[in-house]
């Protein structure tokens, strides 16, 4: 006999939309930079490591700023996974409308704190990405995801466009472009 699937707050299964144990998703706040920049580095150097070489997880880590993360706030919708004390788990972010670099329907961030993966931190964070889009009337998505996140955006039915090429001082990475057109 197999456990039952952990219940959310809520008393939802992880497997059946039920929330994340301990976890709420919230706007994010300016005074959240400091915090998610340090997240994303993170996850960047423990997690993207798998998918890239030292040079590359260097390079692409050393982007994240506080400065681009307040910025990020300001012109986009980021939503935040944390827990009752304010310990951020996750965060994602989306073009509601087209920016000075984004496309609408721009899923621009998603990143997961390390001891958080393989929880369905980043479910829980496209699921009210996903809800704040069809608010807003945005209904086909889009995505530059690292190789690490394709499975992941796979699993909510982007389709893998095309490999893009992106360059960061002297190290090339590649990444996905996703999409995921309304049915």
């Amino acid at each position: 006999m197999t456990a039952p699937p952990p219940a959310g707050p809520q008393g939802g299964s992880l497997r059946d939309g039920g929330a994340v144990r301990g976890l709420r998703v919230r706007p994010a706040r300016l005074s959240d930079a400091d915090a998610l920049q340090a997240l994303s580095s993170a996850s960047i150097r423990q997690v993207a490591a798998t998918h890239y070489s030292p040079a590359q997880v260097e390079a692409w880590a050393s982007t994240r700023t506080v400065s681009r993360h307040r910025r990020m706030i300001r012109e986009t919708t980021v939503l935040v996974a944390d827990d009752a004390a304010d310990r951020v788990g996750g965060f994602a972010s989306i073009a509601l409308a087209a920016t000075g670099q984004l496309e609408r329907g721009e899923v621009d961030q998603l990143f997961v704190a390390p001891e958080h993966g393989g929880r369905g931190v980043a479910r829980l964070l496209l699921d009210a990405i996903e809800l704040a889009a069809a608010r807003a009337g945005v209904s086909d998505l889009l995505t530059h995801a690292s190789w690490r996140a394709v499975p992941v955006f796979e699993r909510r039915g982007f389709r893998h466009v095309e490999v893009e090429t992106v360059h960061i001082g002297d190290q090339v990475l590649t990444r996905a472009l996703m999409r995921r057109r309304a049915p």
